[in-house]
């Protein structure tokens, strides 16, 4: 999990990442936990899933606080401590930080499933906070890449990265940072994951309120 040392260790390789600020970090949690977490995913024809119509997110599923099990409940309450937030601050030099799950929680897409390169919804849908920082953490035992579900990081992909058992990808929100798995799963497999977002009070640069903006085809 992050600590002091974490944040001190990789802060600079965050602010400089590009195309926009970003780390990858491979087993930051305990994989016990994960392993639990994952074995709480119901499978894909499970109704409380959420689905979406819209093609371009074609079969991703999200399950929000109602459908976690206790390993799930017990990543974000860590994920959404107060510890965490402090931490995450000094990662990224962005702050003050609160957690939410809205939107987040629990993913899955499965067969065919993508999830084309979009900006994220800008500000919460009932508090005035700016979205700025997105945590993903992969729950897949393996993972090839001609299965499709790559994340790829900027608006022409310049940045790849495969979906493996904890793996986890923290990235700053802003009108440029685009993102998605826009390849559509092949074969049988089911991409796993946990998403938490973290906001701060809304500045003067934010702009208008926004939802999800999809990348031009």
């Amino acid at each position: 999990m992050l600590s002091d040392a974490l944040t001190e260790e990789h802060r600079a390789a965050f602010a400089n990442a590009q195309p926009f600020p970003h780390l990858v970090l491979d087993g930051l949690w305990p994989d016990d936990e994960l392993h639990a977490a994952a074995a709480e995913f119901p499978p894909g024809d499970d109704p409380r899933w959420m689905t979406y119509p819209d093609p371009k997110e074609y079969g991703k599923r999200a399950g929000d606080s109602r459908m976690w099990g206790p390993a799930v409940n017990r990543f974000f309450t860590h994920a959404r401590s107060q510890q965490m937030c402090r931490h995450l601050e000094e990662l990224t030099g962005i702050g003050p930080l609160t957690a939410d799950d809205v939107g987040g929680g629990m993913h899955m897409t499965g067969p065919g499933g993508r999830l084309e390169t979009h900006v994220d919804f800008n500000t919460h849908p009932t508090l005035p906070l700016e979205r700025r920082i997105n945590l993903l953490v992969f729950l897949n035992s393996e993972w090839e890449r001609d299965w499709g579900g790559v994340l790829y990081l900027g608006q022409q992909r310049e940045v790849e990265v495969l979906p493996p058992f904890n793996q986890t990808v923290i990235f700053a929100c802003s009108q440029d940072s685009w993102h998605g798995h826009p390849d559509p799963i092949t074969g049988e497999h089911w991409r796993r994951s946990l998403a938490c977002y973290y906001y701060a009070p809304l500045r003067p640069e934010t702009g208008p309120a926004h939802s999800t903006v999809w990348r031009p085809q």
